[in-house]
């Protein structure tokens, strides 16, 4: 009887895995396509091709083109960088404001396609609200991830300590994603580090002194 459970249990594990990476391989297809031929060109037919499977398997994993259209938001997201979206820790701010733009840097160099994907979502957005719903979580998620690193900042006095912190945020995010649809068109507009730089000496106290937290 031990054996017929275990033999259950590790075939549902089997299973399981099987269908994370059939679900994997469906979103990449489509990530892949888009990035080729834009959102209005993706077919469901072509996605399953791509990866390798029917047309029945991608309705399985996906029953409706909102569903679909929310993972593939998620899965972008996925690949933006899960350490862009998460808290502020108890370090130092400013070094943690200043890594999450090499993050979110790193993350489009990893992922030429990213930028492109992004703004095919972020147009269908405007006229789909399944895509916008999704897509509205995802910069939410961001922007307050953003905000507590800047709040954190300026309390403990290593940022201007007249800045709002929800604004600031905002203009952290608005810069990475412009600088990211700049480079995408033209890859030698700007040096990305060179004006993260200048966005650094903005948030920066006015007599570009960085003053230590107090204890307590």
């Amino acid at each position: 009887m031990a054996k017929t459970r275990h033999a259950a249990s590790a075939g549902k594990t089997a299973a399981t895995e099987l269908g994370a990476a059939r679900r994997r391989d469906l979103l990449e297809a489509a990530y892949t396509l888009i990035a080729e031929k834009g959102l209005e060109g993706l077919r469901t037919r072509e996605i399953a091709a791509r990866a390798g499977v029917n047309i029945s398997t991608l309705h399985y994993y996906f029953g409706t083109k909102d569903a679909l259209l929310v993972a593939i938001v998620e899965h972008v997201a996925d690949k933006f960088g899960e350490e862009q979206r998460r808290p502020a820790g108890q370090g130092d701010a400013v070094a943690s404001l200043r890594a999450h733009i090499e993050n979110a840097w790193r993350s489009f160099q990893d992922n030429p396609r990213l930028a492109t994907v992004l703004q095919e979502l972020s147009l269908r957005a405007q006229r789909d609200p399944a895509a916008q719903s999704a897509l509205r979580a995802v910069h939410e998620g961001w922007n307050l991830a953003v905000e507590r690193l800047v709040l954190q900042g300026v309390r403990g006095g290593q940022l201007r300590s007249d800045l709002d912190p929800r604004a600031a945020a905002r203009v952290v995010t608005s810069f990475i994603i412009g600088a990211m649809t700049q480079l995408g068109v033209d890859a030698g507009a700007f040096d990305f580090h060179l004006v993260s730089e200048e966005l650094d000496r903005w948030l920066a106290p006015a007599d570009g002194k960085r003053a230590r937290k107090r204890p307590g």
